[in-house]
């Protein structure tokens, strides 16, 4: 049997030789030699053929009708495959090996061509996980094969024969195919965005094609992926969004706002926001450093705070600057003329007149026969007396034209911050009796009198208080008092003084002037006294009558003028300017030098706004200093290069 077989074989071998490399070939091997079909192969195919020496065993070929070369050769790999074999293809030789010793062998250089050649292939794998692919993959591979991943950069390496790899890269390339990812939008109730996506990201869930971010201004998570990757992100969502329960305390030192002013305007905000879960946010102002000490939730802690940030806001301040004027004119004429006849010393007939607080002529002879100062009255006066013992003749005329001028000029100006009352007050302290008490003793002298006294302020008061609005416009409260002594007296005692009031609320833009008030006042009087029916004779009936006229004129004027101040630039500019007014006022009212003894004080105020920042009394003290030989000051405040 082994002989016919050898027949055979070398009868094929002859006719494998004697045809071309393009023609059919018959082959009908019955448990061959396998080498010896390793012969007839490279014969047919004119390869050259290395072979391991485990290249063993037997080759049942069965094929009744002729193959052609290229078809041979798949016969042949087909076989090898079958037998655990594969062939390592070289420049020059393949290499014929077991299938477990291909992949330690290097290919050679040579082009390879379509066949079972054994080969390393790497895969890079994009849009699914890698292990998905393994797991897929691994049982289609002999045992002989290679299968190896690199994670890291989702690598799929596989060394296997040229065939199988063909096959499995189709298959890989069915499979790393991108879904189609769905975009999902969960909104945060408690959490806020960005610090949820940080915890989700490091629990390393997203899958290829995957993806997590945060919207800041919705404070919502996209989730963009398939299905079951966007419901497991709803579900870690859901178990992390949930109220905090964390308490955390922040303390905000306040630079322009009372503490405890913004502590009642804070808290009443928290309590309305916070309706449904009272106490859990605390506002506690602390005076001693002007803070505000807020206790809340971590989740609330900014946002309050940030609240509190908002509202101390350095403030705008007002120059309130008025002008107060006021003129008064009074003006008094009397003429009156008295006369009687003495008897005993004592008037029995004549005319007498009071006006206009003149004395009478009764006191008038009275202080003359007691032989007292006898004081006529103001104005021109002229009398006379003549006595014959106890009786004679008296008579007495007096005449008089007075006038009382007033005028006040009042420019108070006072800076205020912006819904901060401001008062000035430019007045005397005028003490009034209000009430009097003494015990009386036995005796008719009174023992331990006293009398009780109230002082009043009379002068200038000013109270405004501004608030700046949106539109740079003022509103200011104003509250003015102007008043002064009128050097009378009342019966009940005491001096009379007048107060003019002025309480308002104004609207006035900035730097614009309002007249707060007005008064022209102008009024006049007669007082006449005189003898009935013989006042109305022609000539001598001024002998018998008094007159006395009077006339007042009273202009008062009250403006005002708003300066919004916002910048130390322009309060530095605004102080300048009125340290400049006022050394022109004091220039003009001060008393000229005539270098006569004792020389006049200097009385001019001493600054013109050049640089106030320096001490105020260098200009008085600092000569003193010197002229006793101390050390000096700092050095004088220069005005146009001049101390």
């Amino acid at each position: 049997m082994r002989r016919i077989r050898l027949i055979f074989l070398a009868f094929a071998m002859l006719c494998a030789m004697a045809v071309p490399a393009r023609a059919q070939i018959a082959l009908d091997l019955r448990d061959a030699d396998l080498r010896s079909f390793v012969e007839i192969v490279a014969d047919a195919t004119n390869r050259n053929f290395t072979l391991d020496a485990r290249v063993q065993g037997t080759v049942t070929v069965i094929a009744p009708g002729t193959v052609s070369t290229s078809a041979l050769y798949e016969i042949f790999l087909d076989v090898l495959e079958l037998n655990r074999l594969t062939i390592i293809e070289g420049e020059q030789v393949d290499r014929i090996v077991p299938l477990d010793l291909a992949r330690e062998l290097a290919p050679g250089e040579r082009v390879r061509t379509a066949g079972g050649a054994f080969e390393t292939r790497v895969f890079a794998v994009r849009n699914i996980p890698l292990d998905q692919v393994v797991e897929v993959i691994r049982p289609l591979l002999p045992s002989e094969a290679v299968l190896s991943t690199v994670n890291q950069s989702r690598l799929l390496v596989i060394s296997d024969r040229r065939e199988n790899i063909d096959r499995i890269a189709g298959l890989i390339e069915r499979l790393d195919r991108p879904a189609s990812a769905a975009i999902e939008t969960i909104r945060l109730g408690h959490s806020t965005a960005p610090d949820l996506l940080a915890t989700l990201q490091s629990l390393d869930i997203v899958p290829p094609g995957g993806s997590l971010s945060a919207d800041h201004r919705s404070n919502a998570i996209v989730v963009s992926g398939n299905d079951e990757f966007r419901s497991r992100i709803r579900q870690v969502v859901m178990q992390l969004d949930t109220p905090q329960r964390s308490v955390a305390t922040a303390v905000v030192q306040l630079n322009y706002a009372d503490a405890l002013e913004l502590e009642s305007v804070i808290a009443r905000s928290v309590l309305a926001a916070s309706a449904d879960q009272p106490g859990e946010v605390t506002v506690v102002a602390e005076p001693q450093t002007n803070s505000i000490l807020v206790t809340a939730p971590s989740d609330r802690i900014g946002t309050i705070t940030a609240a509190v940030k908002r509202l101390d806001q350095r403030p705008s301040q007002v120059l309130v600057e008025a002008v107060i004027f006021e003129l008064s004119v009074q003006t008094l004429s009397d003429l009156s003329a008295q006369f009687g006849a003495l008897m005993n010393n004592a008037l029995f007939g004549g005319a007498e007149f009071s006006i206009g607080g003149r004395p009478s002529l009764t006191s008038l002879v009275s202080a003359a026969i007691d032989g007292k100062a006898v004081r006529p009255g103001n104005g021109g006066f002229a009398g006379g007396l003549r006595l014959r013992g106890d009786d004679g003749f008296v008579g007495f005329l007096t005449a008089l034209t007075a006038s009382n001028s007033a005028r006040l000029l009042s420019t108070p100006s006072v800076m205020t911050l912006n819904n901060t009352q401001a008062e000035i007050v430019v007045a005397q302290s005028v003490p009034f009796v209000t009430g009097s008490y003494s015990t009386v003793g036995d005796s008719a002298v009174p023992d331990q009198p006293f009398q009780t006294i109230e002082r009043e302020d009379v002068g200038l008061t000013l109270r405004v208080t501004p608030q700046i609005t949106g539109d740079n416009t003022v509103r200011m409260s104003i509250g003015q008092e102007v008043s002064n002594l009128t050097r009378t007296t009342s019966a009940a005692g005491g001096e009379i003084t007048s107060k003019r009031t002025l309480t308002t609320n104004v609207l006035v833009g900035d730097g614009r002037v309002i007249m707060l008030g007005g008064l022209l006042e102008n009024g006049s009087g007669t007082e006449q006294q005189g003898v009935p029916g013989l006042n109305k004779l022609p000539l001598f009936g001024a002998l018998f009558r008094g007159r006395a006229v009077n006339r007042n004129q009273r202009v008062l004027l009250l403006l005002l003028r708003p300066r919004v101040v916002r910048s130390d630039a322009e309060a530095n500019r605004l102080t300048s300017e009125i340290a400049l007014d006022a050394r022109r006022a004091s220039d003009a009212i001060r008393l000229p030098q005539d270098n006569q003894y004792p020389n006049l004080p200097a009385s001019s105020f001493p600054y013109d706004g050049a640089n106030l920042d320096q001490p105020f009394d260098a200009g008085f003290i600092d000569p003193y200093v010197r002229s006793h030989g101390f050390p000096p000051l700092p050095s004088r405040i220069q005005f146009n290069g001049s101390p």
